[in-house]
């Protein structure tokens, strides 16, 4: 940390979820963060040039949603500011390719946000224009409320682009069938000349997520005190989330797993355990020492597996088994596990549950190829009468 005057601010460093952030603490206890000091001071500047105005006087698109971004600081997670801050930076600021940062509060059209919603597009992913987008929205009708902007109606006149509009298609994960599960656990439970399993205990890992759902980041997080063997159960607390570093001056990064609490609120569940996945913790068992433990764990010292690891270690599994699909994941295994479930007749809800998804409609929209399996099957019947 710099030294400071008096009436001055403080600089200094902050690790969070992993990235090293520099920062600027004023003398009212209001942190300013950046990836550089340049930035940091770019920051300081537009809030500086800001605060010096009153509101009316904040003629751009830009100031104004900086001047909201920094009013709503306090009131969120440091983490989510950094997000928010970071989103409406990148892709609104220092984007040149709609300037709409620059367009005057009074010549706001509902027609400029579709025609930068659309620029956008081309460059981004959906997800990422969803949520740029949605923090526009929560500033405009703060801009309509205070009478700083004019009623515009965004949400009547403006879309978001569709999937198929945008430059970076969302990923669509291979889903293994009954047949490939057995293929797929054939490979994992395969052995070498000692009798030792073949692809260590990283495999152990991806047989626990086919055989309860869970996300590769839960089976990793997970600790001996949310197990009970004696009832067949587990439950689902805790995650751990991978944060990437970049080391100064080159172009390697280092990466850091911190544990959180799960996703989402719905996160938090509990699963019954059917026998292969019993196994698979008395196989771990050898290796307790504390209930504060982690299960799945790599060697006596108890070292736990990253989720990369483990994803190494499924390419490897996938490349070498029988299957005919060779893009299997860590997290295909978990939509085999609600495929399986819901193929075989478990409610929707149930499985909504089991997986730990926000609603069930969610749960639909992932496994909607299925129930259009069970329609064609379904109308089959009449030709049974």
């Amino acid at each position: 940390m710099r030294k400071r005057k008096n009436g001055e601010g403080s600089w200094g460093e902050k690790k969070i979820k992993g990235t090293i952030y520099k920062y600027y603490r004023d003398v009212n206890g209001v942190y300013t963060y950046g990836k550089t000091d340049a930035e940091v001071k770019r920051k300081i500047k537009n809030k500086n040039t800001i605060q010096k105005k009153k509101t009316k006087e904040v003629t751009t698109f830009g100031e104004y949603i900086l001047m909201w971004l920094d009013s709503i600081q306090t009131s969120i997670e440091e983490p989510t500011f950094i997000s928010y801050e970071d989103a409406i930076y990148s892709r609104l600021i220092n984007f040149k390719k709609y300037d709409l940062a620059n367009v005057e509060l009074e010549d706001l059209k509902p027609e400029m946000f579709q025609e930068y919603l659309n620029t956008l597009s081309k460059f981004y992913a959906l997800a990422s224009i969803q949520k740029t987008w949605g923090l526009i929205k929560r500033c405009i009708a703060i801009g309509e409320i205070k009478n700083d902007i004019n009623p515009m109606h965004l949400q009547l006149t403006v879309k978001t682009p569709s999937e198929s509009k945008v430059a970076h298609k969302k990923k669509t994960i291979a889903v293994p069938s009954v047949e490939d599960i057995e293929l797929l656990t054939e490979e994992i439970n395969r052995k070498d000349s000692n009798g030792n399993n073949w692809y260590g205990n990283a495999a152990k890992v991806t047989l626990l997520i086919m055989y309860t759902g869970m996300r590769v980041s839960e089976a990793c997080a997970l600790k001996w005190k949310n197990v009970d063997l004696e009832k067949r159960e587990l439950y689902v607390k805790e995650s751990f989330t991978k944060s990437r570093s970049k080391i100064s001056g080159d172009n390697k990064y280092t990466y850091e797993n911190k544990i959180k609490s799960t996703k989402t609120k719905n996160s938090i569940r509990t699963i019954p355990l059917p026998d292969t996945a019993v196994e698979v913790l008395n196989y771990f068992k050898k290796y307790y020492k504390s209930d504060e433990e982690f299960v799945c764990i790599n060697d006596k010292n108890g070292n736990h597996y990253t989720s990369r690891q483990i994803e190494r270690t499924m390419d490897r599994i996938v490349k070498n088994s029988k299957c005919s699909t060779k893009t299997y994941t860590p997290h295909s295994l978990r939509h085999g596990y609600g495929s399986i479930l819901l193929s075989k007749g478990v409610d929707i809800k149930i499985v909504s549950e089991l997986l730990g998804h926000k609603d069930v409609s969610f749960t639909y929209n992932v496994y909607i190829s299925i129930f259009e399996k069970d329609k064609h099957n379904a109308v089959q019947v009449l030709n049974k009468l």
